[in-house]
């Protein structure tokens, strides 16, 4: 890091920065339409040429595809990248412009030394001296050497700010081992000759865990990028792969996401209006002639044009704004001391598939964590409107200064709808039924990922389910079919688990689970918790062996009570809140009981 001058920190223009993001977005769709078409012509081509030579052109062909389809990815990512560090440039100029506004009428060299103004001490320091000019002098000379220290660390700062930019800018263009035409040798399992990564990850589905490990773990660090390269729906979404192959793998899945909106984003204006044009047409049942009339006004009138393309853009522009947010670098919450702008860190995707609205996210460190916890939430949860989720973890992760980790699992779709159709959708048990087996083969995932990590006293680190609401019917659900947890909490659940009637329904692989639940009196799930004839199983409140949480009050001394406690018990501080936080870590002293 080379700490800029005075006169560079004048000058710079971090919003350049933003607008060189923006190029490189447009870089990315105008190369990924041209790959596309590319594609599109290879595989009309490919009938009627046949020998060495269309082999030969073939395998050129997709060589080429490859390395642009790279390329996309690393504009996607500096983009990312770049807009982060205009943030993080902007933050740090704008604290050495503080401090040369501070210093205003002293004598300020390029090298951020500060001297005491020519002449004689201002009156101001006169008075404050007693009138000594002496004083006065002295006084002067502290301010100048305190103000040097000032402005020589906001230009530390800011120098580490840009060469951090430039890193992480350099490592979202290094596409290397992806656009090669020539990767490393082929991986060989045991006892088998050479195969292609296509068929490595072909037979994961019915491999194990461990077996899946065990043949990743024998890989050199270079087969094992070049399976995340050319793999990376796989790898970042199989359980038995190393986390942090699995981080890697989601960030090409999330850049790959990102270029797949943009394909809704890139098409024709004139298929834009088409488009939404149809949409409102087949909508209002309109006549051909009132259809016609619709499509003359549009092409006619400007604003109206711009605002049904508007209209088309809008929901993939949602979604590229909530993934560019997944490659963005965000605040450590369980950084315990240090600015704030020294704090951000990469995001640790685990899982990311939109397809089939999965996303699973850890928060925190392993590597200082005593405590884990897995939250899955509940209705109306989606993979964009997640943002809620993962700031209630990332608030017990805050709690923990660096002992917790939380994971937040959305394991597939929830139910969703307004007040009478979520609750009509919250009624059905399938999509407990759907996830629960996926969330059993995570916490085995979760269990030996843990297993060589250990606290700091030597003691295995314990995990904690969370299941909030209709996230409770799924945790219960996914012990019945052999979860593995020392912990399970059901907080405001909709019940214990599809088909679970007493405790001997749950078949949690670990005999030594503590269970714990809590409802806050007034919350209208209390009406179809046990229902005899509800789809979610039995009221975990009232089941044998189950440890009762008060929900106390909340931090105004109010009762934690009604509606909108269903949430509240989660994101609010509060005594339901500490009781969830002494769940996951195991503090005694934070639990209340009922």
């Amino acid at each position: 890091m080379t700490r800029p001058t005075v006169t560079q920190a004048r000058q710079w223009r971090p919003e350049r920065l933003r607008e060189v993001a923006d190029a490189w977005d447009d870089a990315a769709g105008h190369l990924q339409t041209e790959v596309d078409e590319l594609r599109r012509s290879a595989d009309e081509g490919r009938d009627g040429w046949a020998g060495t030579a269309a082999a030969t052109g073939w395998e050129r062909l997709a060589s080429a595809q490859m390395a642009a389809t790279a390329m996309t990815r690393g504009f996607v990512a500096a983009a990312v990248a770049a807009r982060d560090g205009a943030a993080r440039i902007a933050a740090a100029r704008d604290e050495v412009l503080a401090v040369l506004s501070d210093a205003d009428g002293y004598r300020v060299a390029d090298d951020g030394t500060v001297a005491p103004p020519d002449g004689d001490a201002a009156p101001l320091l006169r008075l404050t001296s007693g009138g000594d000019e002496r004083v006065a002098q002295l006084m002067m000379a502290m301010r100048a050497t305190e103000l040097t220290d000032l402005l020589r660390t906001a230009l530390d700062r800011l120098g580490a700010a840009d060469t951090e930019t430039a890193h992480d800018i350099d490592q979202a263009f290094d596409v290397r081992a992806a656009a090669t035409d020539q990767g490393p040798a082929h991986t060989r399992p045991a006892g088998v000759g050479p195969v292609a990564d296509a068929a490595i990850v072909a037979a994961w589905p019915s491999m194990s865990q461990d077996r899946i490990a065990g043949q990743i773990a024998a890989m050199t660090p270079a087969q094992r990028q070049h399976l995340i390269d050319t793999m990376p729906a796989q790898v970042g979404n199989t359980d038995g792969a190393p986390w942090e192959m699995r981080i890697a793998a989601n960030r090409i899945n999330i850049a790959d996401a990102i270029l797949d909106q943009r394909r809704t984003i890139d098409r024709p204006d004139d298929d834009k209006l088409r488009r939404v044009l149809g949409q409102a047409i087949a909508a209002q049942h309109l006549d051909p002639a009132s259809a016609e009339r619709m499509w003359v006004a549009a092409h006619a009138d400007a604003g109206l044009r711009a605002a049904a393309i508007g209209a088309h853009d809008a929901d993939a522009r949602r979604h590229i704004a909530f993934y560019q947010g997944l490659l963005a670098e965000v605040p450590d919450p369980g950084r315990r001391e240090g600015p704030a702008s020294e704090s951000m860190r990469p995001r640790q995707i685990l899982a990311f598939d939109p397809a089939r609205a999965s996303l699973v996210e850890l928060i925190g460190d392993l590597h200082s964590a005593t405590s884990v916890g897995v939250l899955v939430p509940g209705l109306n949860t989606t993979i964009i409107g997640s943002a809620g989720t993962t700031e209630t973890a990332r608030r017990f992760v805050a709690a923990g200064r660096g002992s917790v980790a939380m994971i937040t699992y959305l394991g597939g779709p929830f139910p969703t709808g307004g007040p009478v159709t979520g609750l009509l959708n919250a009624a059905e048990p399938r999509f407990a039924l759907e996830m629960a087996p996926r969330l059993v083969a995570f916490s085995e995932d979760v269990e030996r990922t843990l297993a060589g990590t250990e606290t700091t006293t030597g003691q295995r680190i314990p995990v904690t389910f969370i299941g909030h609401s209709y996230g409770g019917s799924i945790l219960g659900t996914a012990e019945s079919l052999g979860l593995t947890a020392d912990r399970t909490l059901y907080v405001e659940a909709a019940g214990a688990g599809v088909g679970v009637h007493d405790p001997g329904d749950w078949h949690n692989r670990n005999p030594h689970v503590l269970r714990f639940s809590m409802t806050a009196p007034g919350d209208p799930i209390e009406a179809v918790q046990g229902f005899p004839t509800g789809p979610h199983g039995a009221d975990p409140d009232e089941m044998p062996g189950v440890i009762r949480l008060d929900t106390g009050h909340r931090l105004d001394g109010t009762v934690m009570s009604g509606l909108a406690a269903h949430s509240d018990v989660l994101s609010e501080p509060s005594d339901a809140w500490r009781n969830i936080l002494g769940v996951i870590t195991g503090d005694r002293g934070l639990i209340q009981v009922r």
